[in-house]
């Protein structure tokens, strides 16, 4: 048995300075072997093989391509989502949002519930929502919106339609534009023209 230090203690004491002193080394042995990892690292030493650097490489192109196609397989699944569906409009940021996004048609019911025609404006444009899926069909509530209460009370309910963040119409009081009728076929011939 090897010494540690002046006492020769060959007991449990003995054994436990031992495993304490062969911890301490190899601490140190590893605490030399990551200096100069650090050390060849800093000079740009530390390379893995052409097949490492080929494969790795690859796995990252695959990893990129694989992030791609999961993020427009999700996107399709949310558009299909929302279309055929009239989406509630909770905030002025999501509204602005909506117009700022638009790429193609968007159909903004401006309406107050208890309102009678607003009422039947909202189950018209759930109908046209199904018929037409790639026009995004949105209804905000006008206090929402910070509309006046005289428009509150004397414009409802409004369509406005957005073409590639433009608006393209705005029909104020639209059951009076399409001679107090409110139903499917009337709106969509309105709107055709």
């Amino acid at each position: 048995m090897r010494k540690m230090g002046p006492s020769t203690n060959t007991g449990a004491k003995g054994v436990l300075n031992e495993y304490t002193a062969y911890q301490e080394q190899a601490m140190r042995v590893r605490e030399a072997k990551d200096k100069e990892l650090l050390r060849q690292a800093r000079r740009g030493m530390l390379q893995g093989s052409k097949a490492e650097r080929k494969e790795a490489q690859k796995w990252d192109r695959d990893e990129e391509e694989s992030l791609e196609s999961l993020r427009e397989r999700r996107l399709a699944e949310l558009r299909k989502a929302a279309a055929g569906k009239m989406l509630e409009i909770v905030d002025k940021d999501q509204f602005t949002k909506a117009i700022d996004t638009c790429d193609n048609l968007l159909c903004v019911l401006i309406y107050e519930p208890g309102d009678e025609m607003c009422e039947k404006m909202t189950h018209v444009c759930k109908v046209l929502a199904v018929d037409y899926p790639r026009v995004r069909f949105m209804r905000a509530r006008s206090t929402l919106l910070e509309m006046s209460k005289a428009f509150t009370e004397q414009a409802l309910p409004t369509l406005q339609i957005y073409r590639n963040t433009n608006l393209v119409g705005n029909f104020v009081k639209i059951p009076s534009l399409l001679g107090g009728e409110v139903d499917v076929t009337s709106v969509r011939k309105f709107l055709r023209k």
